[in-house]
């Protein structure tokens, strides 16, 4: 009985952090979620309730892509641990994006080329362009890579989460999409490309 209340005291004090204002400003949005999401999620309690928020109480559509799905679930010893973590990302998301639309966005692999060149990750480059992509709708990306972007993704909130197990504290931030940043870079870099 006091190992139960103990628990439950320590599982109050754990806790996500984000700013009230979050749940108006990203009022029926989709957000993209890397790897990272995932993991947290499968280490806080708090973390889930607050992605739950977001869906119930500000309207939001939480999806990921292929390459994410792969990065949270490789490693599984077991079937039965595939099946465990694929069953957690499938209660969380609302949809994968088969990201089928990168033939159309040549002029993005270039500038991201040019200007994210030292970001080497795969899965960072597909969410960078699915925002992108679907840079006319509601977009944002929840992640906790808080480098891997470049400046035409504006930060625009950080949420604070304690793990439950672990008490580790992860920093995750919302990005979007800024046009305007992305035409001045894309004229710069494009405009280096011709003079090569």
């Amino acid at each position: 009985m006091f190992g139960k209340k103990l628990r439950e005291r320590e599982r109050q004090s754990v806790m996500t952090l984000y700013p009230p204002q979050i749940l108006h400003d990203l009022n029926s949005h989709h957000i993209f979620l890397d790897t990272g999401v995932f993991i947290t999620a499968s280490k806080s309690e708090s973390f889930v309730d607050f992605l739950v928020k977001l869906k119930n109480d500000a309207n939001c559509s939480l999806t990921t892509i292929p390459s994410v799905v792969f990065e949270f679930t490789n490693g599984s010893e077991s079937l039965e641990k595939y099946n465990a973590r694929t069953e957690s990302l499938n209660s969380l998301v609302d949809s994968v994006n088969p990201v089928t639309f990168l033939n159309n966005i040549q002029d993005f692999y270039v500038v991201m080329a040019k200007i994210n060149d030292q970001n080497k990750s795969y899965t960072d480059f597909l969410l960078a362009a699915c925002l992108y992509n679907y840079r006319r709708s509601k977009i944002a990306l929840l992640t906790t890579d808080l480098k891997a972007f470049p400046s035409f993704y504006p930060r625009t909130h950080v949420v604070t989460v304690e793990q439950d197990r672990t008490k580790a504290i992860i920093n995750l931030a919302i990005y979007k999409f800024d046009g305007k940043g992305y035409a001045s870079a894309a004229e710069r870099a494009l405009r280096e490309n011709k003079s090569e």
